[in-house]
């Protein structure tokens, strides 16, 4: 029986969880479009139709608001986007108006989120106990699973991030991601350099990751201009990019890594987060 490699290992799993991702993701965007077509609702948004500069159809997704009278209406928390500080009932246009500069939002606002927000929280709850698995190497079958779970569940996050931009973008985005990890994996795999043994290389990255992390909780606190948040993209798409040939010239290299499922599923899922954030920070970047 022939021995597979470690790269054929790796990719079989990425390619499989990627293509879990992107399905999902195509299937939100299609079950959107078709929403808009038939006038109904996907995930309790309604979706209006316009055209952008490049004469292509944009859906923009929006909540219909209630038009019979007393409409249920909340103040949210400031101190927090899932709670709800008071709750109203306006009778009428007049009151809704005041309540609105009051600073509350209609009730079915709130509650057309709530699947997104929970397949948020099965996202998030399930990447971070995968990446314990990956370290760890406790259990593939367990870390499997979770990873199946976290990119079946990105899907609709990734879906919905591309429908309150522009979708078309969103695709442009998608294909630039694919192309540059074709590009970095190629370059990577031949070992044309040496990427995973250059010491300052990787003390760069670390602390770049670190800027980028930085970056993010101070635009969390306070806010920052559309041109540093561009800048921010631009610079984190290339880093996540160099992350990519660094990867796979570990693959290449796999001098501390045995040739086994265990390995090839840590490589694949430390692939798998530079090409999720090479593509969040792309869309962000063209968003901005």
């Amino acid at each position: 029986m022939i021995e597979t490699t470690l790269f054929l290992k790796t990719i079989i799993i990425l390619a499989a969880q990627l293509g879990l991702s992107l399905a999902t993701c195509f299937y939100c965007l299609k079950s959107a479009r078709k929403a808009y077509e038939n006038n109904t609702t996907f995930f309790g948004l309604s979706f209006r139709g316009a055209v952008n500069m490049n004469n292509e159809l944009d859906l923009i997704p929006y909540i219909e608001i209630p038009k019979i009278f007393p409409v249920k209406m909340s103040l949210p928390d400031e101190k927090s986007d899932l709670k709800i500080a008071r709750e109203v009932w306006a009778n009428n246009r007049q009151e809704v108006v005041g309540y609105l500069k009051e600073g509350y939002v209609h009730a079915s606002r709130l509650g057309g989120q709530s699947p997104l927000i929970m397949i948020f929280f099965v996202w998030f709850l399930s990447l971070g106990a995968c990446t314990f698995f990956a370290i760890s190497g406790l259990s593939i079958a367990a870390g499997l699973s979770l990873f199946t779970i976290s990119s079946l569940t990105f899907g609709p996050l990734l879906a919905f991030i591309m429908l309150e931009m522009d979708e078309n973008d969103g695709f442009r985005a998608l294909k630039i991601t694919l192309l540059v990890t074709l590009i970095t994996g190629f370059i990577g795999y031949s070992d044309i350099y040496s990427f995973s043994d250059n010491n300052f290389l990787a003390a760069f990255l670390l602390f770049s990751l670190l800027a980028l992390i930085i970056f993010e909780f101070i635009r969390a606190i306070r806010g920052l201009s559309r041109k540093a948040i561009k800048a921010k993209a631009i610079f984190g798409a290339f880093i996540f990019s160099l992350f990519l040939l660094f990867d796979f010239n570990l693959i290449a290299k796999g001098e501390y890594m045995s040739n086994n499922w265990d390995s090839a599923f840590e490589l694949a899922f430390t692939i798998y987060l530079d090409m999720i954030n090479l593509l969040l920070e792309i869309l962000e970047a063209m968003d901005s």
